[in-house]
This record gives structure tokens, sequence and C-alpha cells, in this order.
């Protein structure tokens, strides 16, 4: 009776398993399906530099602990240069263009939710912020730019004190980029997103 009743328990444990396994399977396939509507709907002269999975929103738990629901991170990068200025050792300005406008899209199940908690964190990031949500999906947004010579800026940068270096006309400061509507957008395409459809086990 005793290995009855664990096989049953086993049983139970293999099924229930398998029910999460499906239901974390399907929340992810509905997040790319959602990720594929963002991506196709960029301007002809945006691309794809990286897709991310397992990913929240840039820093929404910074400091803390988090083991919530996790969704897809898209690194979209434009064409408009982005430089690096610099001061030489004779106290001489510079400006490389080492850099591309780029824009951080995270796409999150619709349970996922900025922590209150992080407004107790001393020196917190500037968090990604909400770009759009309803019953089936949240969207964040992040501008910023995306270094496209890591190897020619840790050349200049490493030979140089961090306070003569600096990104003055990146988007993470001046909030601009070339897809100008880009919030517009994404709140439409969303919006009129249908659901995606479900897929046969």
């Amino acid at each position: 009776m005793k290995f009855i009743k664990f096989k049953i328990a086993i049983l139970i444990v293999v099924f229930s398993f398998c029910i999460v396994s499906i239901a974390m399977a399907s929340d992810h396939n509905e997040l790319e399906y959602y990720a594929k509507i963002i991506e196709d709907s960029m301007p002809d002269s945006w691309r794809l530099i990286k897709k991310i999975t397992g990913v929240i929103p840039y820093g929404h738990y910074d400091g803390l602990e988090y083991d919530g629901s996790k969704g897809i991170l898209l690194l979209l990068e434009g064409d408009i240069d982005v430089f690096f200025h610099w001061k030489d050792k004779n106290e001489v300005w510079h400006r490389e263009a080492l850099a591309k406008e780029s824009l951080e899209i995270w796409i999150m199940p619709p349970e996922y939710r900025l922590s209150w908690k992080r407004f107790f964190v001393m020196k917190s990031l500037v968090p990604a912020k909400e770009v759009y949500s309803d019953e089936k999906i949240r969207v964040y947004g992040y501008t910023s730019h995306h270094i496209e010579s890591l190897k020619e800026f840790n050349e200049i940068a490493s030979s140089l004190p961090s306070i003569t270096t600096g990104w003055p006309d990146s988007p993470y400061h001046t909030g601009v980029l070339s897809w100008v509507t880009w919030k517009e957008d994404i709140n439409q395409i969303m919006r009129e997103a249908l659901p995606p459809t479900p897929t046969t086990p």
C-alpha cells in the first residue's frame, strides 16, 4: 500500500511539473509573438541587434532580489551616430562616432510589476519606463546608445581619467531618437495586435 501511495505521489509531482512546463512554454510563446510584432514594426532604418530571454526591465530591481515572471529584451539600433567625447592630456576635446542610437524594449507578462521597494534603494538606477500595458502584455522602453566598436572605445577610455569622458549626445540624456514616434507606434500596434493562435501540443 505504501509503495502504491509513493507511486501516486511521484505521478502527481511529474504531472504538476508537466503542467507548469506547458504553461511556461505557452507564456514564452506569447511573449515571442508580441516581440516579433514590435520587431516587424520598426522603421526600415532600424535593426534588431540582440534578443535576450529570461530578463526583467533595466533598473527595476536594482539591489533587490527578484524571483517572479521574466520576459524578453529587444535591443534595437538606429542609424544616427552617437559621439563619445573625451579630453586629451593637452586639454583638447575630441569626439568620436563610436556608437549608434539605441532603444531597449522589454516585453513582459501582464502580471509583472515594478517593485515599490526600489524607491528605498539609495542611488538606484533610472528605470526603464512603461510604454504600454493591458490584460495580455506589458511593454517597457529605455533610450540609450549601442557602442559599435568596444575595442576602440576601450582603447580610448582606458587611457583617460573618467571625468574627462562622456556621451552628452546619447538618447540616454536627450531622450531623442530618429524613430520619433516609437512610443505611439508601439501603443498602436499592441492595441491592434490579435491574441496569438494557441498551438496544439
